[in-house]
């Protein structure tokens, strides 16, 4: 029927009983189209300018995409080296401050062993007490395997 009124352009004439629908993007799919905002904002996105949105069945989804834009450098290559023998190299990292635990401890600094992948954590009051576990460490490994640690690899973090 030339001159009927259809809404949506798409639909067929209302004469031939069949429905047109719109699905509502869900806030993903809103996060997706302004950009990656941040969840509050995407919020409220939608509730100043009343736009209609599908409740996602997943909400705490991470977002691809935000978490690769938040890298700094991409993700090491595949390493190949293994030790042959103990304190060949010797990993080490301190983590903190943390929450006080019971002996009033604030850091932590872990050592492993690249070879057994034995690990040793020390517990550390304050952060400038990293050297000293180290030499305790470096002591008591060496003596236990009767041999020098040979190489430290830690994240640049300054702790020694």
């Amino acid at each position: 029927m030339k001159g009927d009124y259809n809404p949506c352009g798409s639909c067929p004439p209302p004469n031939n009983k069949q429905a047109c629908s719109a699905i509502k993007p869900s806030k993903t799919l809103w996060h997706h189209r302004l950009g990656h905002p941040s969840s509050q904002v995407v919020q409220q996105i939608l509730s100043r300018h009343n736009l209609s949105f599908a409740l996602d069945e997943n909400n705490s989804r991470v977002c691809d995409a935000c978490q690769q834009g938040k890298s700094h450098q991409l993700p090491y290559p595949r390493s190949s080296s293994r030790s042959s023998r103990p304190l060949e190299l010797v990993f080490s990292d301190v983590w903190g401050p943390a929450p006080v635990s019971a002996g009033r401890y604030s850091y932590y600094v872990s050592f492993i062993d690249d070879y057994s992948k034995f690990v040793w954590i020390y517990l550390l009051h304050q952060k400038y007490e990293v050297f000293q576990y180290f030499k305790d460490f470096q002591n008591l490994v060496e003596r236990q395997f009767n041999t020098k640690i040979q190489a430290m690899q830690t994240d640049w973090g300054g702790e020694y």
